[in-house]
């Protein structure tokens, strides 16, 4: 006989409510680097509600682009984009067919 098949392994996921009050669930590794990276939860509300998203792979890698920043900064004000710019680098991957975020990270 042949080697069994190996189903994927399901991690845990959290679900959770977004700024706009849609939810997302997260992969436990999507939390895990999103704690070992030090990315507060708002920057990844910013994210899914102003971000640019690229087709990456059957998935959505969402980043702020110009365009972003610009809305993000009508919406929040000038002066609270320009003290939490140092977020504006972050990155996140997004499968929407399972509303899932698989992960997060910074762009150098």
């Amino acid at each position: 006989m042949g080697e069994p098949v190996r189903q994927p392994r399901r991690h845990a996921q959290q679900i959770k409510e977004t700024s706009t009050g849609s939810t997302m669930k997260y992969t436990s590794h999507a939390q895990n680097r999103i704690q070992q990276r030090c990315i507060p939860p708002l920057v990844i509300d910013w994210l899914l509600s102003y971000g640019k998203r690229e087709k990456s792979f059957g998935s959505s890698r969402i980043t702020f682009d110009k365009k972003a920043r610009r809305d993000l900064s009508k919406d929040v004000g000038g002066q609270v984009v320009k003290q939490l710019s140092k977020y504006l680098n972050a990155c996140i991957v997004v499968n929407h067919d399972r509303d899932e975020l698989i992960t997060a990270m910074w762009l150098h």
